[in-house]
């Protein structure tokens, strides 16, 4: 016999063996086994979406020193911060940690801030207190860091 028939017969004896397991008729789980169904419609809630983490983190922190002192006063920013036009994309999502108060913290290059009205300044690091309230109070000071601001644009 030749190698050619003998696979061929090979094969056939194959086939043979593997059809009746496929002729027969699969397993069904017993209708008895599966959960009922709800008897109300499903009820999606939505949720917020979020691109930043929800654990808050602690950018600075001095227990000794007033919040007043962290920075300077800025009552155009104020103003705006009460308006609603500059405030914290997420609230105390960053924070200052100061003796008498907790700080919210955004970004002049754009982290955690919402600036309707371009008045932010890459090099700056706004302290927001009371932020998204009518009393919300805006204090700035310089970015130093120079991973986060261009030499050019950093205020001394």
């Amino acid at each position: 016999m030749t190698a050619t028939v003998k696979a061929i017969l090979l094969s056939a004896i194959l086939l043979a063996a593997t059809l009746p397991a496929l002729a027969a008729e699969p397993q069904r789980t017993d209708t008895r086994h599966l959960s009922p169904p709800p008897d109300d419609d499903p009820h999606f809630e939505q949720y917020r979406l979020t691109l930043t983490p929800k654990k808050p983190q602690v950018v600075f922190k001095d227990r000794k020193k007033e919040w007043r002192k962290a920075g300077k006063m800025d009552k155009g920013l104020t103003k705006a911060c009460r308006a609603g036009r500059f405030r914290e994309f997420e609230p105390l999502l960053f924070r200052a940690v100061y003796a008498d108060d907790v700080l919210g913290v955004a970004f002049g290059h754009g982290l955690n801030l919402v600036d309707l009205d371009h008045k932010a300044g890459v090099g700056t690091i706004y302290l927001f207190r009371q932020g998204g309230t009518a009393a919300c109070e805006v204090l700035t000071t310089a970015n130093l860091d120079p991973n986060a601001v261009p030499a050019d644009q950093r205020k001394k």
